[in-house]
């Protein structure tokens, strides 16, 4: 496995050196790729990409030359100029957490020392994806006009999300050592809020192929997605 990821990043690094040469600043990978939960023709591979300058022509160069190479790895990569990172921790600051909490450096010098995050930037964040995971939800409802097997699809398909949303739910609480099990991370997150965290762990285990009605879990994952709104919506910011 050693071997394997050693290969990967030595020609990763080869083929960003190729298409920016100058203008590559830094090269991190993140998520569970730095994890031992990583497995090898399974799981992706989130690599950060800083550059001096996004220019168009390397972006080209890098579809040409890497396509194969990044489809064959399953690399997701996250194509940003230093600038952009800098300034958009206000923005994204939980993808950034995660990025911060789980990373290493392949190139580079480590861009993630100086980010700073406002918990309020946080709050808005949490709750701008929850409403959204709600209007999701009633969408699917009306889509799927009581298709279980689509239902069942589209709530697999939903699950990816709870967990970045719960990792940030702890840390909005003040909690930084958040757990990689997810059920584990969606239970602490139910005792540190007092909510009822019931159909977010049926979600998790439908998707890990649990013979969950999906029909009735989408029924509970509503109001408990509310819940969770309201909760985030109220919470107080210590000055």
């Amino acid at each position: 496995m050693q071997n394997r990821k050693e290969s990967i990043e030595t020609e990763l690094v080869a083929l960003l050196k190729r298409a920016f040469a100058q203008r590559l600043s830094s090269v991190v990978v993140y998520g569970s790729y730095v994890t031992a939960s990583w497995q090898a023709k399974a799981s992706d591979i989130n690599v950060l990409i800083l550059l001096d300058e996004c220019s168009v022509a390397a972006l080209e160069q890098l579809g040409r030359t890497g396509h194969r190479f990044l489809r064959r790895n399953r690399i997701t990569p996250l194509i940003l100029s230093q600038t952009e990172f800098s300034r958009s921790a206000d923005v994204f600051p939980m993808e950034y957490m995660d990025i911060i909490a789980q990373h290493r450096v392949l190139y580079g010098g480590d861009p993630t020392e100086h980010v700073q995050f406002s918990r309020r930037n946080l709050r808005h964040q949490l709750e701008h994806q929850l409403r959204g995971m709600m209007v999701g939800y009633r969408q699917l409802v009306v889509a799927a006009r009581g298709r279980k097997r689509l239902l069942a699809a589209e709530l697999r398909s939903s699950a990816g999300q709870v967990a970045a949303l719960f990792r940030g739910l702890l840390r909005l609480h003040g909690i930084d050592a958040v757990p990689s099990d997810h059920q584990a991370l969606v239970e602490q997150v139910g005792q540190a809020y007092g909510a009822d965290v019931g159909p977010f762990v049926q979600l998790l285990a439908l998707r890990q192929g649990a013979g969950t009605e999906p029909q009735q879990l989408l029924r509970e994952l509503q109001p408990a997605v509310a819940r969770l709104i309201t909760i985030v919506d109220q919470y107080e910011i210590d000055r």
